[in-house]
């Protein structure tokens, strides 16, 4: 039916009141239900929902006014792109939601509108809307996308330990995970960094918490932005709230870190005037309780190796040529260890000095044969197979050697201040590090004198860190180099090593 619709006739249609060409407006309901009757008593049912089209002069062609059983609203129909869409304008009347209903005028003046962007998109705007409201993110499908991208990265996935990171950061947001990204503002990402950082003095791990976020903002913003320019719409998401603790300066600088790890006792490298040589000792004298855990510390000193680096080597000669492109291995009889996918990415191989020669062979005659572990698990039943944890040798170590503060990594650092102090230059230091311009060098790109500079600097190494601990070094030295006065020969008896190693609790 085509009537000129006014504000009172909007208000009083219903299903019991259907408009009646020719009647007056006080006959309709009368009219209606008699309709009704006559529809009933021939079997059928009152319609559901009826419509009237507007003939009003300011309203578009096809504008119209849906009455139904709780509410009527204005729509618009529209031939578009050879398709007869049915645009919803807005609420007209209805038992509930009195301040979302639309004037009659207002709603003749939004159906322009939406017909204009059906006709420039093609489709019915309600579809866009509902892109866009699909696009607006919350903050936990943020976190899930980015997590997700991260792990399946297929040239660089995470690793665990930046994995753990990660989520850590999230959990310090739990009670966000359903808010839209897009809602949460500056002043709300400052105040909860500076309860992280100052109220529970947890700066470095506030600082995490900041970048993970801010970076898993960006990825969903990229992926908005690509998404929106493809569907021809405004993308929901372009802000990234986080982006304010760089712009107010949130993060320490690098003088800042320092001063903050020199106040803290962190980042630490053993001292060679006081306390190296208690530690090298200490850690030869607790490997005939413990000699996995001996072991590692003296080679984790002696390598510069990231803990879980070394802790993860198997011997090369178990383990087939496909799992040796993959794996950390050493090699006995090549006397080279390899990092494949060290913490940079790179691939770190290096000679094994003289004095570590002897240690592994002390290492492997103690062991159970076929073992595949340089550094096996106590346990047989362990899901890792290897050992994993030093924290409890690294204290016991630590605190027979008189050693205050010593965490894991110093024992890297410390071997770091060992080529300083030997005066290798910059890119040499790096070299035997395995990172900065040498990473992913291996054997193989070397010629012979370049290989053998690395050993000799190897070799220079041990010794500078072994002479510490007299007693240590006489029993690891080569047979051609003389013994340090003041230390004894003291050389583990492999079979009591083997027999140690059996009594250790499983």
């Amino acid at each position: 039916m085509k009537l000129q619709l006014t504000r009172d006739l909007v208000s009083n249609l219903s299903l019991a009141v259907e408009p009646h060409a020719g009647e007056p407006m006080e006959k309709w309901e009368s009219l209606t239900r008699k309709r009704h009757q006559e529809l009933l008593a021939e079997g059928k049912q009152p319609p559901s929902n009826y419509l009237v089209y507007d003939t009003h002069r300011d309203a578009p062609v096809g504008f119209a006014l849906r009455v139904g059983k709780k509410a009527s609203i204005f729509l618009v129909e529209k031939m578009v792109a050879g398709k007869k869409l049915k645009i919803h304008v807005g609420l007209a009347s209805g038992r509930k939601g009195a301040e979302k209903q639309m004037p009659l005028g207002t709603a003749r003046e939004e159906a322009f509108k939406l017909v204009e962007v059906a006709r420039k998109h093609g489709t019915n705007p309600k579809k866009i809307a509902d892109k866009v409201e699909a696009a607006e993110l919350t903050f936990g499908q943020v976190w899930d996308a980015y997590i997700k991208h991260l792990l399946e990265r297929e040239d660089d996935p995470i690793k665990p330990n930046s994995e753990l990171s990660v989520r850590k950061a999230r959990d310090k947001f739990k009670d966000w995970e359903d808010r839209k990204v897009r809602l949460i503002t500056a002043a709300e990402v400052i105040e909860r960094f500076d309860y992280h950082a100052k109220t529970l003095a947890h700066k470095t791990a506030a600082e995490a918490m900041g970048r993970w976020a801010t970076a898993a903002v960006n990825h969903a913003i990229d992926i908005e932005v690509h998404d929106a320019h493809a569907e021809g719409r405004v993308p929901a998401l372009t802000y990234n709230p986080f982006t304010i603790l760089h712009a107010k300066k949130k993060y320490r600088s690098a003088k800042q870190l320092e001063r903050d790890y020199a106040k803290k006792g962190i980042r630490n490298p053993l001292s060679f005037s006081e306390s190296v040589g208690p530690f090298v000792q200490a850690a030869w004298e607790y490997r005939r309780e413990n000699p996995v855990a001996g072991d590692f510390l003296i080679l984790d000193l002696l390598w510069g190796l990231r803990g879980d680096e070394c802790r993860t080597f198997k011997w090369r000669d178990r383990i087939t040529d496909a799992e040796a492109v993959t794996d950390r291995w050493i090699d006995m009889d090549k006397k080279v260890a390899r990092v494949n996918d060290a913490k940079n990415r790179g691939d770190h191989e290096f000679p094994i000095g003289p004095c570590a020669m002897e240690l592994l062979k002390l290492r492997r005659e103690s062991q159970l044969e076929g073992t595949l572990w340089v550094f096996p698990a106590r346990s047989v039943n362990s899901e890792k197979g290897h050992y994993s944890d030093p924290s409890v040798a690294m204290n016991t170590v630590k605190e027979r050697a008189g050693i205050k503060v010593l965490r894991g990594h110093d024992l890297r650092r410390t071997f770091g201040a060992a080529c300083e102090k030997l005066g290798f230059t910059d890119r040499q230091t790096k070299r035997m590090l395995g990172h900065g311009v040498a990473a992913g060098e291996t054997l193989g790109r070397y010629t012979s004198p370049e290989w053998a500079d690395i050993a000799n600097r190897m070799a220079k190494i041990e010794e500078l860190i072994l002479a510490t601990a007299p007693d240590v070094y006489n029993a690891l030295r080569p047979r051609n180099r003389a013994r340090i006065e003041g230390g004894t020969e003291a050389k583990i008896d492999p079979a009591r090593a083997m027999r140690a190693a059996r009594r250790l609790p499983r």
